[in-house]
């Protein structure tokens, strides 16, 4: 194994661990129903206007949870960051054979992010979401993070698994620390809700 493919393979690794963290602490926040409810949060542009409880519940964990908006953007980098080191990682595979397993864990990897976007229930996520109702969205959303997940950690281990190295991952905490803080990912508040 080349030593760039270590480092991608190392990043995947310390990106997904952080998208399933920042994923937890939304869970305890995030409220996956379509009930329609009219706002009245700290978001002043859209107080008195009716959307879904989804929609209401990330804008509360956006302006009324202390650090949720941090959360959210590095949820979002780090998803992000995830798939673009699996296309990095494709390109670097020889065979079709060894090409498949990476190939499966991008398209994994880029359902569920379309998924979890359109769990935000705002004007472009509404389109997305149709007639198929947001509890089962959320729920295909946990499944396919614990598909990549087993596929992840299966492909770490098929490819001889090195100790981690901390500093490595301090670099990658600090970078999407930098894209959440600087370049703010669904800015949902912006486009409305989707009713």
């Amino acid at each position: 194994m080349w030593p760039q493919q270590r480092l991608v393979g190392e990043m995947l690794v310390y990106c997904f661990v952080i998208v399933l963290l920042t994923g937890a602490f939304l869970t305890f926040f995030y409220t996956p129903s379509a009930e329609e409810v009219v706002y009245d949060g700290s978001y002043d542009l859209l107080k008195g206007i009716a959307m879904s409880t989804a929609y209401a519940s990330v804008l509360d964990l956006s302006f009324d949870v202390r650090g949720g908006l941090f959360i959210r953007h590095l949820h979002q980098w780090s998803s992000v960051i995830f798939l673009v080191g699996v296309a990095l990682r494709l390109t670097a595979s020889r065979a079709f054979l060894q090409a498949l397993p990476v190939i499966a864990l991008l398209v994994l990897g880029a359902l569920n992010g379309v998924v979890g976007y359109a769990l935000t229930d705002d004007l472009f996520a509404g389109r997305i979401l149709g007639e198929v109702p947001i509890p089962w969205w959320y729920g295909a959303h946990l499944l396919l993070a614990f598909v990549v997940a087993a596929a992840l950690v299966g492909a770490w281990r098929q490819a001889g698994a090195q100790r981690p190295r901390a500093l490595y991952f301090v670099v990658i905490c600090l970078s999407l620390t930098l894209l959440a803080v600087l370049f703010p990912l669904n800015q949902i508040w912006l486009h409305g809700p989707s009713m």
